[in-house]
């Protein structure tokens, strides 16, 4: 297949950052692509310091809340902004002119409007009616997924894509699949025993203690209720659990949680993290027994810094799609503390640990930014085709 001709690409995202895993994700694709192709970033706000020559647009921030206020502002920004000049329009938000999407996570009318019981799905349409910013995202997700057959769906795992074509029935052959890459530095993976024992010291660890981490945000959706009552069944006296993440406003709940659970001397609560990387570098184990996660990039990056890794199956986590079980642990209920207690009983095994993180650590040096990149640019491929046909058949007419 002949390479591309250098195109004009416009970038729709209203925050171009590292922080974020959605935002990661759209800097680390387009930085790539930058290398052989015209990249436009339409941003609010962005901070990007890299070789790469990718041109900003500033679309302004009228106002930061209502968030849908703010959407619906910055979908008529791009559209006006953009115009007609680019080969190829890529959006990363919810916005009504776009030719390739890349979709990170489930729908809007999943949430209630779609709802399995009929009693749900009624007190579903009843709220909506009566609220401008569920009409304003319903709207703005109904305009992504129209029915224009060439138009590009990028979704980041099989979860994902699932629960787009269930609510909106859109064919197979308008999907394309992309999923987080990784990046394996060796500064991440080769660590000294004495630069291991001294990063543990800072918060207090000691160099034979087996660590455990948890990586997220939203507690509750991450499970951490689970792998707390699973954490408490397991034999303490090595067992040391880092929580790293901002947890909003139930932290005190899980706080109190690990008071009653009797945890308060194995259980850190280390906060938002900067220097994420340092905290895998001093970890043993990592888990994550997610509720619903479409493609969550930790368990990937755990594993490539050469951690052991448990996670939730791909019922309810879109990496795991990736993942055999044996190069992580798989939780088939990540809601059953019993199973997360049996994860970690195994895992305390050194030889089984050390077993689980080379096989997780081999299968993630395959999971490149390089492919989501490539994957990108031949849907680009894909819509330059479409284009060329129609003005085709327009000609012809």
């Amino acid at each position: 297949m002949d390479p591309l001709p250098t195109l004009k690409i416009a970038v729709l995202i209203k925050r171009f950052l590292r922080t974020g895993g959605a935002e990661k994700y759209a800097m680390e694709v387009v930085r790539r692509l930058a290398r052989d192709h015209e990249m436009h970033v339409f941003a609010q706000e962005w901070a990007f310091d890299g070789p790469e020559p990718i041109t900003f647009h500033k679309i302004p921030r009228v106002c930061r809340k209502p968030a849908w206020v703010n959407q619906l502002l910055f979908s008529y920004c791009c559209g006006k902004a953009v115009g007609c000049e680019f080969d190829v329009v890529h959006s990363f938000e919810k916005v009504s002119t776009f030719d390739v999407m890349t979709v990170q996570s489930p729908c809007f009318k999943s949430s209630g409007i779609a709802a399995e019981q009929p009693w749900k799905r009624v007190l579903g349409w009843m709220r909506l009616a009566f609220s401008p910013r569920k009409l304003a995202w319903l709207w703005l997700e109904r305009e992504q997924f129209s029915d224009d057959p060439a138009r590009v769906v990028i979704a980041v795992s099989e979860y994902v894509k699932r629960d787009v074509q269930t609510q909106y029935s859109l064919p197979d052959e308008r999907f394309r699949l992309a999923y987080t890459g990784v990046k394996v530095s060796p500064a991440t993976v080769v660590v000294s025993r004495h630069e291991r024992d001294e990063l543990r010291a800072r918060w207090d660890i000691g160099s034979n203690d087996l660590v455990v981490l948890f990586v997220g945000t939203e507690f509750k959706r991450k499970g951490l209720d689970a792998l707390l009552q699973g954490f408490a069944k397991v034999p303490r006296a090595r067992f040391k659990l880092l929580i790293a993440g901002g947890g909003g406003e139930r932290i005190e709940y899980y706080k109190k949680l690990v008071e009653k659970l009797h945890l308060d001397s194995e259980v850190r609560f280390l906060g938002l993290i900067n220097e994420i990387d340092q905290i895998y570098r001093i970890a043993d184990v990592y888990v994550l027994p997610t509720l619903a996660d479409p493609c969550p990039l930790a368990p990937l990056e755990a594993m490539a810094a050469g951690v052991a890794t448990v996670m939730s199956s791909s019922t309810y986590n879109g990496t795991a799609e990736l993942i055999r079980q044996g190069e992580a642990v798989i939780l088939s209920n990540p809601q059953d503390p019993e199973e997360i207690a049996g994860a970690l009983l195994t895992l305390m095994d050194d030889h089984v640990r050390q077993q689980v993180a080379v096989k997780g650590q081999q299968l993630v040096r395959q999971l490149t930014w390089n492919k989501t990149a490539g994957v990108t640019e031949a849907a680009y491929r894909d819509v330059i085709q479409s284009k060329a046909l129609e003005r085709q058949v327009a000609g012809a007419v």
